[in-house]
């Protein structure tokens, strides 16, 4: 990636439950609203929460990806 430019993150969050990926956002998308598993139904929590754990979920991987990066700018072989 080139400095500046932009980086893809893809990021899933699974029910804790069936272990599906499958959702379905609420009508009205209030952050309060209760997100269901849309294959076994679920409650995964409210929108609200579902936001701030998919914006954890990109920190973390956006962190390890330009961590990543910078190792092989520098030469240092990759950890694990």
């Amino acid at each position: 990636m080139p400095m500046g430019g932009t980086m893809d993150v893809s990021v899933e969050i699974h029910c804790a439950q069936c272990g599906s990926a499958n959702y379905s956002l609420p009508a009205g998308g209030a952050d309060s609203d209760v997100l269901l598993c849309n294959d076994c139904g679920a409650a995964q929590g409210s929108l609200a929460e579902l936001k701030a754990a998919l914006l954890d979920k990109v920190v973390a991987q956006s962190a390890e990806v330009l961590r990543r990066e910078a190792e092989a700018l520098r030469g240092t072989p990759p950890r694990g």
